[in-house]
């Protein structure tokens, strides 16, 4: 260990009990921010003495040495002090991975319930099962993106704002923990596959597909958990090859405007290997997510053809 990294440790073991060198140039400690106590937990804390950041596993964040000891109170007199006469560690990297090896633990900084959703009626176990959390230090609910096979390859943001271009893919975000992610694109994935997926390979079942993330996880909380989000009204040519080798039925249900009417019908055209209906939106209903549940559950009994949701649009655009 250099003299430089010996210091930075040094401004830890003052308030991290238990502070011992773990894997590599790791070191894990009992976390101070939530009040860990030595001898009644597992230590949750790491610090990293190559890349000069510390890291919470039980969602106290993450960050650097000033960053730690803001969170656990100091004053800014104290905090620039420190900052000065402690040099960042000179082998400071960021860890590069490919897209599908982000670490779980990753998720820890986020494992907050988002309110805005519990106040929208939605359950504590409905955010659990899918890991929606909250990214406190920005104010945007988190929805983490899995492959087919369940690995975590991408998180994304939702601002605090209605306005287009709301949802942050997370980069630059994740490098405040150490870690460089490739750019993820949504469209080479589908929200939730890996959890229906699993579901299919016992369960003979349709596939539904709404746009969002808020759209599925309704569907989720109304008991219909066969449901996958294209993040988007589009669908890619990955997607495609994702659904087409998933199932053999796909129930369309996108938002009720000129965007999603249009996107069900390429979709319907794109799809030639799987039959297509539609969960047709009613006057009044936007996005799945305004049905009552009740209301949801009987619409998706009754799907109808393309060709029939294609004459109700067009009926309800002459009137």
């Amino acid at each position: 260990m250099t003299r430089s990294e010996r210091n930075f440790l040094a401004n830890f073991e003052k308030y991290v009990p238990g502070l011992r060198q773990g894997s590599g140039d790791n070191y894990m400690g009992f976390c101070p921010i939530h009040g860990e106590v030595q001898g009644k937990s597992k230590p949750s804390l790491s610090v990293n003495v190559e890349t000069g950041l510390w890291f919470c596993f039980a969602g106290c964040g993450g960050g650097n040495l000033r960053s730690f000891l803001t969170k656990v109170g100091e004053s800014k007199a104290v905090i620039d002090r420190v900052a000065k006469h402690t040099p960042v560690p000179k082998r400071r990297r960021i860890v590069e991975v490919e897209a599908d090896e982000i670490p779980e633990r990753l998720l820890g900084v986020f494992d907050w319930c988002p309110q805005q959703l519990l106040d929208a009626g939605f359950s504590q176990k409905v955010l659990y099962d899918n890991d929606v959390g909250f990214d406190k230090k920005l104010s945007r609910v988190t929805y983490p993106v899995r492959n087919r096979f369940g690995k975590l390859v991408g998180i994304v943001g939702k601002q605090p704002t209605s306005e287009f271009g709301k949802y942050k893919v997370y980069t630059t975000e994740l490098e405040e923990y150490g870690i460089r992610v490739p750019t993820f694109s949504k469209g080479d994935h589908l929200w939730r596959i890996d959890k229906v997926a699993k579901e299919l390979e016992t369960q003979r079942k349709p596939v539904f597909v709404v746009e969002g993330f808020k759209a599925a996880l309704w569907f989720c909380q109304a008991g219909i958990t066969n449901v996958v989000a294209l993040m988007g009204s589009y669908m890619t040519d990955a997607q495609k090859t994702l659904i087409e080798g998933m199932t053999s039925q796909v129930i369309l249900c996108l938002d009720n405007d000129d965007a999603g009417h249009a996107g069900s019908l390429k979709i319907s055209q794109k799809l030639q290997a799987v039959r297509v209906y539609v969960v047709p939106l009613p006057e009044g209903i936007h996005q799945p997510d305004d049905f009552a549940l009740e209301e949801l559950q009987d619409f998706c009994r009754t799907p109808v053809s393309i060709s029939e949701a294609k004459r109700q649009w067009l009926r309800r655009q002459s009137q």
